[in-house]
């Protein structure tokens, strides 16, 4: 009994901090797709629809595996699904989605949660202005 106690108690807590986590979550989802439009970068999808804990974004002309290199060190990042990861292929999402292989491949993901420390933008959209010389 003392399981069940629990798990109500967890879901409880959880409802009452979804709209802490949510704001949170979509704080950051506002100054990275700032920062990262700013550094040439294009949303995928449509934003209105798309979670506030995660973001795909387009760089025309930089491959993904290059700003996954550049930018490890400040910044969660993948070129595709969790489930994908030890893949080197265009990600079977942005394929289903329609997207070229060269366009699937200029593309990046990132996910975050309400626990996310804070990231340094203007330091990740410098490093991509790097990348593009």
């Amino acid at each position: 009994m003392g399981l069940i106690a629990a798990l109500g108690e967890a879901a409880e807590r959880a409802g009452k901090e979804q709209a802490a986590r949510e704001k949170r979550c979509r704080a950051i989802k506002t100054a990275a797709l700032k920062a990262l439009t700013t550094a040439g970068g294009e949303p995928v999808g449509d934003q209105a629809r798309a979670l506030p804990s995660t973001l795909n974004i387009r760089f025309p002309g930089l491959d993904s595996e290059a700003l996954m290199v550049a930018l490890k060190d400040l910044i969660a990042i993948s070129n595709g699904s969790a489930c994908t990861s030890s893949a080197y292929t265009p990600s079977h999402v942005l394929k289903a989605m329609g997207f070229e292989d060269q366009t699937a491949n200029e593309c990046i993901r990132l996910s975050w949660c309400h626990l996310t420390p804070e990231v340094d933008w203007e330091e990740v959209a410098a490093r991509i202005a790097e990348l593009r010389g």
